[in-house]
């Protein structure tokens, strides 16, 4: 994704904060996680998710994409 949900230019910034997201958003996936680990990194990718819509990089509510 180069743009925003309006068509802006990400920043580098953006980008980095983006990668984070769809990052964490893989190993959350990951069944084969310990139940402490999938959780903490559910937890963490609950954090990260306010920047990414607030910036509207992503609009998505992560309970409707199963996290």
């Amino acid at each position: 994704m180069t743009s925003d949900l309006v068509g802006r230019a990400l920043t580098q910034q953006e980008l980095a904060i983006l990668d984070v997201y769809e990052r964490l958003r893989a190993l959350v996936a990951d069944e084969s996680l310990a139940p402490c680990v999938s959780a903490n990194l559910r937890h963490a990718l609950a954090a990260v998710a306010q920047p990414v819509n607030d910036l509207g990089l992503v609009f998505e509510h992560l309970l409707d994409v199963g996290v």
